[in-house]
C-alpha cells in the first residue's frame, strides 16, 4: 500500500488549488479543505474509492484536478486498477462535467496514468453519447495514454486508433509528435522518420520538439550520420536548434568516443547565442570519465559552475564514484553534501562511499555529520553509522 503520509509531506494547499500559482482567491472553502484532508489521510483504499465517489458530487471537488491525479496514482501504485476504473466510470454520471471536453480529457489522461489505454479509448468512444464533442484534443489524450502504457503492442494500437478515426479527426502536430516519440522509444527509428515524411505529405510542419525527438533517437542509437541528416533537415525546414538539440548531438558524439567533435558542437551552441545547461556539461564530463580522464572532467565541472549551472542528480551519480575511487574525498564530500541540501535524491550507495572514504582518512566527525544530514533529509534512509564515528564529537 502507498502510505497516505507520503502524500502529505508537501503543503496540502498546493494540492487543493487548480491554479499552479495559488493565491488567496484560489483558496478552497474550509469545508472542502476539511473534506480533502480527510480523504488524503485514508489508508483503507476501498474507503478511499468510496469517499472519492461521494465527494465527486461536489462541483468544487471536481475542479481539483490535482486531487484526482493523487488518488489515481495512489490506487495505481497499490495495484488497485479496479478501483481506478470504478471512480473514473463514476464521473460519467455528472452530465455538466463530462459534457465538457476539458473534463473528459482529464478522465482519459487519468486512465493513461494507470496504464489502461484501452479504457481511455473506450471513454473517447463514448463521448458523443455523453454529449461531449470529440476533437483532436481528446484524440491526442488517448494517443498519450497508449504511449505511456509502454505495452509491447502500443505502436500497433496507436496506428489502429489513428486509422479508425481518420474520417472524423485529422491528426495535428501534437499527434505526430506523440507517435514519433513512441516509435523512437521502441527503437523504430526508420518508422519515426517515415512519420516525418508523412507529416510533409499532409502539410503538417514539424516543430523543434519533433526534430529533437528524432535527433535524440538517432544520436542515442549511435547513428551519427543519420542524426546529422536530421539536423540538416531541421535547419532546411527553418527550425532553429535549441539547447536540447545540441545536447543530443553532444551525447551522441560522446557515446561514440568523438570527444573533439563534442567540443565543436559546444562551440557551435555558443555561436548560436545559446547557453549550455547542466545536461550539456554532464555529457562532456561523462566522456572524460569513461575515458579515465578525471582531471579533464574536473575542469568541465569547474566550467559548469562558472556558467551558473548547478550540479544535478546525474552529475552526482557519475562523478562521485570516480572521485572516491581516485581518493578525491574533499570534492566528493562537497558534491554529496550540497546535493543532499538541495533536495536531490542522492543514492545511499553514493553517500556510503563518501562516508567510508572519510572514515578511512580518520575524518570521523565529518563522516558522522554526513550520515546525520542524509538521515535528516530523507526519513527511513538505511544508512548505518560506522563504528569509529560513534564516539566522535559533533558540535
Amino acid at each position: 500500500m502507498f502510505p497516505a503520509r507520503l502524500l502529505l509531506r508537501r503543503p496540502l494547499f498546493r494540492f487543493l488549488c487548480s491554479d499552479p500559482n495559488p493565491n488567496a482567491s484560489s483558496d478552497p472553502p474550509q469545508s472542502l479543505r476539511r473534506t480533502l484532508n480527510s480523504l488524503l489521510r485514508l489508508d483503507d483504499l476501498d474507503q478511499l474509492a468510496a469517499d472519492f465517489k461521494n465527494f465527486s458530487a461536489d462541483r468544487n471537488f471536481r475542479s481539483k484536478d490535482k486531487i484526482y491525479e493523487i488518488v489515481v496514482r495512489r490506487l495505481t501504485a497499490a495495484g488497485r486498477l479496479d478501483a481506478v476504473d470504478d471512480i473514473l466510470v463514476h464521473q460519467k454520471r455528472y452530465a455538466d462535467a463530462i459534457s465538457d471536453e476539458g473534463f473528459a480529457v482529464r478522465v482519459i489522461c487519468l486512465y493513461g496514468y494507470s496504464r489502461m489505454p484501452d479504457r481511455a479509448a473506450a471513454m473517447f468512444g463514448e463521448l458523443p453519447d455523453l454529449g461531449c464533442p470529440r476533437t483532436v484534443f481528446s484524440f491526442n489524450a488517448v494517443l498519450t495514454a497508449y504511449s505511456r502504457s509502454k505495452a509491447s503492442c502500443r505502436i500497433d494500437a496507436m496506428r489502429d486508433f489513428i486509422s479508425s478515426h481518420s474520417a472524423s479527426i485529422s491528426p495535428n502536430l501534437v499527434s505526430y509528435n506523440i507517435l514519433i516519440n513512441a516509435l523512437c522509444e521502441e527503437g523504430l527509428h526508420d518508422d519515426a522518420l517515415k512519420t516525418l515524411d508523412l507529416m510533409a505529405q499532409r502539410d503538417v510542419s514539424p516543430s523543434v520538439i519533433t526534430f529533437n525527438t528524432l535527433l535524440n533517437g538517432f544520436y542515442k542509437k549511435g547513428n551519427i550520420s543519420m542524426g546529422d541528416e536530421i539536423w540538416k533537415r531541421m535547419v532546411d525546414a527553418g527550425v532553429s536548434p535549441d539547447v536540447r538539440s545540441f545536447n543530443s548531438k553532444i551525447r551522441g558524439f560522446v557515446s561514440a568516443g568523438m570527444i573533439p567533435e563534442a567540443f565543436e558542437a559546444l562551440e557551435e551552441l555558443r555561436r548560436s547565442d545559446l547557453q549550455p545547461d547542466s545536461h550539456t556539461f554532464n555529457a562532456l564530463m561523462k566522456g572524460f570519465l569513461l575515458g579515465g580522464k578525471l582531471e579533464e572532467a574536473k575542469r568541465i565541472f569547474e566550467e559548469m559552475g562558472k556558467n551558473g549551472c548547478l550540479p544535478d542528480r546525474i552529475t552526482l551519480r557519475q562523478f562521485i564514484p570516480k572521485l572516491c575511487h581516485s581518493g578525491e574525498v574533499n570534492l566528493a564530500l562537497e558534491l554529496c553534501r550540497n546535493g543532499i541540501l538541495k533536495g536531490f535524491v542522492v543514492d545511499v550507495s553514493l553517500v556510503k562511499k563518501v562516508v567510508d572514504l572519510l572514515v578511512k582518512d580518520s575524518r570521523y566527525v565529518e563522516a558522522k555529520k554526513l550520515v546525520f544530514l542524509a538521515r535528516r533529509k530523507k526519513k527511513n534512509v538505511k544508512l548505518s553509522m560506522p563504528l569509529p564515528c560513534l564516539a566522535a564529537w559533533v558540535s
